[in-house]
């Protein structure tokens, strides 16, 4: 699940807002990657409207629609999904790959929210 969530990333911004990476980068790559103003400025937009004509369509809402294209996802996979991008995208989690910790406790927030 959350390498079609990865690709959806990838697919909604596409090769012009966000660089991409492979999962077996170093780990100096990673950071580089993490860091670089793309990714950041793709993290800083997930919830901000894909289309200034259609604001309540954001780009987390398409990459949703990426991963389930048939049916709305329910709460809890939206919130694994939102989880998986955030920390994907997070210069602040050194690596690509998902602690499970790292997302139980993103998961648990984003129920929440």
């Amino acid at each position: 699940m959350a390498t079609r969530i990865k690709d959806a990333i990838f697919s909604v911004f596409g090769e012009n807002q966000l660089e991409s990476i492979n999962n077996s980068a170093l780990p100096e790559e990673v950071i580089t990657w993490k860091n670089s103003e793309k990714t950041k400025s793709c993290y800083n937009k997930l919830f901000t409207p894909f289309d200034q004509d259609n604001p309540n369509i954001t780009y987390m809402i398409k990459i949703l629609a990426k991963v389930w294209p048939l049916a709305q996802a329910s709460n809890a996979k939206s919130a694994f999904a939102i989880a998986v991008c955030q920390t994907m995208l997070s210069s602040r989690h050194e690596k690509l790959t998902m602690k499970e910790k790292v997302l139980k406790k993103k998961i648990k927030k984003n129920l929440v929210s």
